[in-house]
């Protein structure tokens, strides 16, 4: 993770991620610049503490999409003359210019997004995705407000702080990716898009489910997204969470985070000696070993490294 503090705006300036453009001070300069990236491979998220009032003149960078967030001064805050508050967020697409307006010291926070990862979420919600994202600047009004996605960050950046090594491992660092990017477009979804709609075209539910099930039971090995049960079925993302909550009451999102834990529970109490949970977590995409650890207890009703314990004390026969 990059952590920068300057006591000038030049420095700064040079080492935002995804965009590029200059500085404009409005005011006199009232405290260091301070910077934060941290990069997941093709998403990364920048926290940036402005020191003086500024505009900042900008365009995104060819490969990426940015999405951008004041964290404080939301009123004194506008994107090419739009005002924000707490529901608003700023979307930036690649090789157009923009204008951020802060007429005070900010706080902010931006996630810029790879076009590749982006054309792919929005391929796999065709059916709710606003292709005007693709196309335009916007500044948007969150009917689902930022507050989930500003927690998520702040978990990211302290599992970056305390345990890079399980945040970055190929498997974790995937999910932690996928995990942003839905948090991102939860907020830039149409508020209709939410509500269940018959989808377009008949749709054997029970085909899609059952291919859907069998596709969960037969992987014991590796992650499964919501996005493999759509390869599978041939179903977008909406008609596969209308089916699992007509016909199992639960999200497809949450019947895989219970499948998650079933399959680690079993790698945990079959683990060869010198295993560890870390590291059999981080093969099924858990970046955030200390929340993982409460749910599996809630679930199973003992921590992880105690499955892992008895299994590896259990004499052999």
């Amino acid at each position: 993770m990059l952590k920068l503090t300057c006591g000038e705006f030049d420095e700064f300036e040079e080492a935002l991620y995804g965009v590029q453009g200059r500085y404009v001070l409005k005011s006199r300069q009232q405290r260091d610049w301070r910077l934060r990236v941290l990069d997941l491979g093709g998403v990364a998220v920048m926290a940036g503490r402005e020191g003086a009032g500024t505009v900042y003149h900008g365009v995104g960078l060819s490969g990426y999409f940015n999405l951008f967030l004041p964290i404080t001064g939301h009123d004194m805050t506008a994107v090419d003359g739009n005002r924000f508050n707490r529901r608003t967020v700023g979307w930036m697409i690649p090789g157009a210019m923009f204008h951020i307006d802060a007429a005070r010291p900010a706080s902010w926070m931006t996630i810029a997004m790879s076009c590749e990862l982006v054309l792919r979420w929005a391929a796999a919600h065709e059916d709710e995705f606003d292709a005007s994202l693709l196309k335009k600047n916007l500044v948007i009004r969150s009917a689902a407000g930022t507050t989930a996605l500003s927690w998520l960050v702040r978990r990211l950046f302290r599992q970056e702080l305390n345990a890079p090594e399980e945040l970055h491992a190929d498997a974790a660092q995937d999910a932690a990716r996928r995990e942003l990017l839905e948090a991102v477009f939860a907020l830039l979804l149409p508020v209709e898009s939410r509500q269940v709609l018959r989808p377009k075209g008949y749709v054997d539910y029970a085909r899609v489910l059952r291919l859907a099930l069998e596709l969960i039971d037969s992987v014991s090995h590796a992650p499964l997204y919501t996005e493999d049960l759509c390869s599978a079925t041939g179903a977008s993302e909406r008609t596969l969470r209308n089916i699992f909550n007509s016909h199992l009451g639960i999200s497809p999102h949450r019947y895989l985070m219970g499948h998650r834990l079933r399959v680690i529970h079993a790698a945990l109490k079959q683990a060869p000696p010198g295993e560890t949970v870390t590291n059999v977590c981080a093969r099924f995409g858990v970046w955030d070993l200390g929340r993982f650890a409460r749910q599996y207890r809630d679930y199973f009703g003992v921590l992880p490294s105690t499955a892992l314990r008895g299994a590896l004390n259990k004499p052999e026969s």
